[in-house]
């Protein structure tokens, strides 16, 4: 693959993921009462998109479709994790807080993920600076939080806690994923996650009692959902799982450090959103954790 084509593509994820905070919280506005019924729509919609164009893409008929006990594990990894609860968790939590801080909260997932695996995978010590990495990432979740005791409970801070499990969904269900070798192919197993990850959903929002109805919901509220369930999922993770197969989990793993400049940028011009001293000094701290977290991939992309 030419280096134009990988900039394209690794671009195109940057900016489909970074706007899809907006898009939740212009979608949230639409539909207030119903964030897991939302989300389940993005899920159950991308999931029907996604799996038809995995066959095609696979091609190989016996890898587009969970066969093995490894196989089923992947994907119930991916739908409970990776899509079902951190979409869950995440459309929840952004009712309280704004986009950027989403975005920002939300791409503390690879330092969660190193530290998991530590714990998990018996090869993966952690070192030292990585440790110090960790330490960063969640000292900027602190600054970005800046809590104060006086309002301590309230709304924000209840997002930014459901915000943060959101990263560790995403987190554990990376890193468990990894202990079960399967043989499906990895964009057929997560576009089968996004359509059980959806059907998940679902019936959570009708467990919660949310008002399953789009009788409230306008125009704007199907633009957001199509760009959320079209532009930035299912192509989206097209995008992302081509990108590992040429470059890699690592060099990819970095688009996670744009979306928020992404995210910021674009809530300025259509939400007037702050952007605040903390936002930003909070996210250098998680991105210095993140590449001391992970400093030897960062110095083979560099060297």
């Amino acid at each position: 693959m030419s280096r134009n084509r990988i900039a394209v593509l690794f671009a195109y994820v940057a900016l489909a993921w970074g706007g899809s905070f907006v898009a939740i919280k212009i979608g949230l506005n639409a539909l207030p009462d119903a964030p897991v019924f939302f989300a389940a729509l993005r899920l159950l919609l991308a999931g029907v998109v996604a799996v038809p164009a995995a066959a095609l893409l696979v091609g190989d008929g016996d890898r587009w479709v969970p066969r093995s006990r490894s196989d089923f594990v992947v994907v119930g990894f991916g739908a409970l994790f990776i899509t079902g609860g951190a979409n869950a968790l995440l459309f929840a939590g952004q009712q309280y807080v704004t986009s950027s801080v989403s975005s920002v909260l939300f791409s503390l997932n690879p330092v969660i993920a190193t530290a998991l695996a530590a714990v998990v995978v018996p090869e993966d010590d952690l070192s030292l600076t990585q440790a110090v990495g960790v330490v960063l990432g969640i000292l900027g979740v602190v600054v970005i939080a800046h809590p104060d005791p006086s309002q301590f409970g309230g709304a924000h801070t209840l997002g930014e806690v459901l915000l943060l499990g959101a990263a560790v969904c995403v987190a554990v269900g990376s890193v468990g994923s990894q202990r079960f070798p399967a043989d499906i192919d990895t964009i057929a197993s997560t576009s089968w996650a996004l359509l059980c990850g959806g059907i998940l959903l679902a019936v959570t929002a009708w467990a919660l009692g949310e008002p399953l109805s789009l009788a409230a919901a306008g125009t704007t509220f199907y633009w957001s959902l199509a760009y959320l369930a079209i532009a930035a999922t299912a192509i989206a993770y097209v995008a992302y799982f081509t990108l590992i197969a040429e470059i890699g989990a690592a060099r990819t793993t970095l688009v996670s450090y744009f979306v928020p400049i992404v995210t910021a940028v674009v809530s300025v011009l259509f939400l007037d959103e702050p952007l605040t001293l903390p936002l930003v000094a909070g996210f250098a701290l998680i991105v210095c954790g993140f590449l001391l977290a992970n400093r030897r991939v960062v110095a083979r992309l560099l060297a």
